[in-house]
């Protein structure tokens, strides 16, 4: 009989995963599929690629921003007050330090009490790590979105701001669906309320929602199949779903049709440059190959579209419905800022709410909270030029 997965070795899991899949992806992210197999071997990039500068793997923004919310959520835990939480609020902050790691400003000097320590006595742990201050990826979408949050009016399910719907906002909310566990309604709700802080259109924000609930299921055992009926299900709530429950349809109905080759059936699902596309693309990655990490995330990555956001998401479902034990050793030892990773990790399980522990909060997503903002300058800061630290600044060798 198989030894029973601890909740730990989910956690660790998700978030491996989904850094491994994310730096899996990159060195080839802006690759059509045929260039991937005239650069590499017949089937594509195979093995995980080391940077020449750091000798380690080097994850994008996705996994920066995860690593962001992830912080966001532990802050807000930590600074509740009784049972109410504004973790939406919280976490938009910690996107404002990510904002200043990749363009050295902020939205405006509202947001400056972040960064002074008499002010704001908890500052981010992660500003301290410079790995993560490199434009890996410019994602102007993001960027824009927050720059324009001023006074704390970013987007939200009930205020609409734009019409974003690429990948941007379910790149980031992993942590939404380990933290969240205890409830998939939640942790659908939270994804969702966090995807749309820049990605206020439907088919922006759902596809987020439907990633934190199938994550918070397997988190607690769920087979991954009856995990993403479960995320459909609560999706058919939400106005706006049906583009991302085709997706999802369309995704498990590949994986049962045999006649159908994986690499025409992710073709079939787009590229994932849009969120749904995204998702699905993981579903079926993951679920065609649910007993092989490697196999599932190198599926995930080999295509003409955004190679790192669809195996990062693979990487973190698999990782949450097999636990870390599954991820090869080879991999883990080489991604950047292991050792960063899970200590954010274990701060967030440090306060996670488990099912088997469950208790009910009164989880604030969208209402204003009392004002934190201080008038005081802003930090001294020049937006930094895209071109700064680009994606050709890097260069790999595989091995």
């Amino acid at each position: 009989m198989a030894r029973d997965i601890t909740a730990r070795e989910r956690y660790e899991g998700a978030l491996l995963g989904f850094a491994i899949g994310d730096a899996f992806g990159y060195p080839i992210r802006t690759m059509e599929f045929s260039e991937i197999c005239q650069r590499f071997e017949k089937h594509g990039c195979l093995e995980l690629a080391v940077s020449k500068q750091t000798e380690t793997a080097l994850f994008t923004d996705a996994t920066q921003m995860a690593l962001f919310t992830a912080d966001g959520i532990t802050w807000a835990d930590r600074e509740a007050r009784g049972d109410e939480i504004n973790y939406t609020t919280y976490v938009f902050y910690a996107y404002q330090y990510w904002l200043f790691t990749q363009t050295n400003t902020i939205a405006g000097k509202e947001y400056a009490w972040l960064f002074d320590t008499e002010k704001n006595r908890r500052q981010c742990r992660l500003l301290k790590a410079k790995g993560l201050y490199k434009n890996r990826y410019i994602d102007r979408v993001n960027i824009d979105a927050l720059l324009s949050a001023r006074d704390n009016q970013y987007g939200r399910l009930i205020n609409k701001v734009n019409d974003n719907t690429d990948n941007g906002g379910i790149k980031r909310v992993l942590a939404a669906g380990l933290y969240f566990n205890y409830d998939s309604e939640i942790a659908f709700r939270a994804g969702a309320d966090f995807a749309a802080i820049t990605h206020s259109a439907p088919t922006g924000y759902l596809p987020a929602g439907c990633y934190c609930a199938v994550i918070a299921e397997l988190m607690n055992g769920e087979t991954l199949e009856n995990a993403i009926n479960i995320s459909t299900r609560i999706l058919k709530e939400y106005e706006g779903h049906e583009q991302t429950l085709l997706a999802l349809d369309t995704a498990l109905e590949l994986v049962r049709d045999e006649s159908v080759s994986p690499r025409i059936a992710i073709n079939k699902l787009g590229g994932g440059k849009n969120a749904e596309e995204a998702l699905a693309i993981a579903v079926f990655c993951a679920s065609l190959h649910s007993e092989d990490f490697g196999n599932a995330v190198r599926l995930a990555a080999n295509h003409d579209g955004d190679s790192d956001v669809t195996a990062a998401l693979c990487g973190g479902i698999f990782g949450a419905y097999r636990g870390s034990g599954v991820i090869p050793k080879r991999w883990i030892k080489k991604i950047q800022y292991y050792n960063l990773i899970m200590d954010v990790g274990e701060e967030l399980f440090g306060v996670t709410v488990f099912r088997e522990r469950k208790q009910r909060l009164n989880v604030v997503m969208q209402e204003n909270t009392e004002d934190m903002t201080a008038e005081i300058e802003t930090p001294k800061a020049k937006a930094k030029k895209d071109s700064a630290v680009s994606e050709s600044a890097e260069d790999f060798k595989f091995e």
